[in-house]
């Protein structure tokens, strides 16, 4: 996709609008960037290539992701290379990641003076996924939908909500038998923490509690195995953290980046934020 490169300090910016596409097509810009796609899902990794063409040793390429309502959700700090080459991969499974639309990547570089910026774009779907296949539940909240891998033996899954409100996946069945079911859910979607450690579910079927589960936990993920009755109808799994929540976590490591972002950008020199 296209890269816009806008500099007050710019005089190549300033006639930049003047330019035919053709002729703005063999241009090289003083920095630019770019994805490796124009749209991704919600568990996928975006890589940030770049280039800066006049490299000075030690400076850092300073980048900032924006969602579609302007909030940040990703920000670094790239190393360039003797080339003038940047790289990074963003993980786009962050609880941070909620909103769906255009996201805009924002990269500058250089002194104060002689300020260079860009921008690109790409777009993720709203909520979560746009479908989910026969392996997968598809769970709700409002008009975005998460897709969930599960099994389940004696009986049927129909479909599942989650609430913001009490922090909860409810899973509708149709038990004709005994049987259980086993839901792999996406840390993105519902967790269950107290500070930094992994803390239980509390299970519900049919509206009783149920302490004769499996929770096998991974970097990723919680994979559940509840046990029902023939005869159940639903099955609630509430925790601690439902998207489109900010983990604490995510949000911390965040606010540390800005931190040391501006910190970095009061001694260069650099705007944090790019004026357009």
């Amino acid at each position: 996709m296209p890269a816009f490169a806008q500099s007050p300090a710019d005089t190549y910016a300033n006639s930049a609008s003047t330019l035919s596409s053709s002729t703005w097509s063999q241009q090289i810009l003083p920095i630019s960037v770019s994805t490796d796609k124009d749209a991704y899902d919600r568990q996928s990794t975006i890589i940030v290539t770049g280039h800066v063409l006049s490299p000075i040793t030690g400076q850092t390429v300073t980048m900032k992701v924006s969602d579609p309502e302007g909030s940040v959700v990703e920000i670094d700090q790239l190393t360039v290379d003797n080339n003038g080459d940047f790289q990074t991969k963003i993980n786009t499974s962050s609880p941070l990641w909620t909103v769906g639309g255009t996201y805009t990547i924002y990269v500058q570089y250089g002194s104060q003076q002689g300020l260079h910026t860009d921008t690109t774009e790409f777009s993720m779907p709203g909520g979560g996924e746009t479908s989910c296949t026969s392996q997968q539940l598809s769970a709700t909240i409002g008009n975005a939908l998460y897709c969930i891998d599960y099994s389940i033996d004696g009986g049927t899954a129909s479909g599942a909500t989650l609430s913001t409100s009490s922090k909860s996946l409810t899973v509708n069945i149709q038990a004709d038998n005994d049987g259980q079911i086993t839901l792999n859910i996406p840390r993105s979607v519902l967790d269950s923490k107290t500070g930094q450690q992994d803390d239980g579910f509390l299970v519900l079927v049919n509206d009783e509690e149920q302490d004769n589960f499996v929770d096998t936990p991974s970097a990723d993920t919680r994979a559940l195995t509840i046990l029902f009755q023939a005869g159940s109808e639903k099955i609630e799994i509430i925790g601690t953290q439902v998207v489109p929540e900010f983990g604490p976590i995510a949000a911390l490591v965040l606010a540390i980046a800005i931190i040391s972002i501006i910190a970095v950008s009061a001694k260069t020199g650099l705007r944090f934020m790019p004026k357009y």
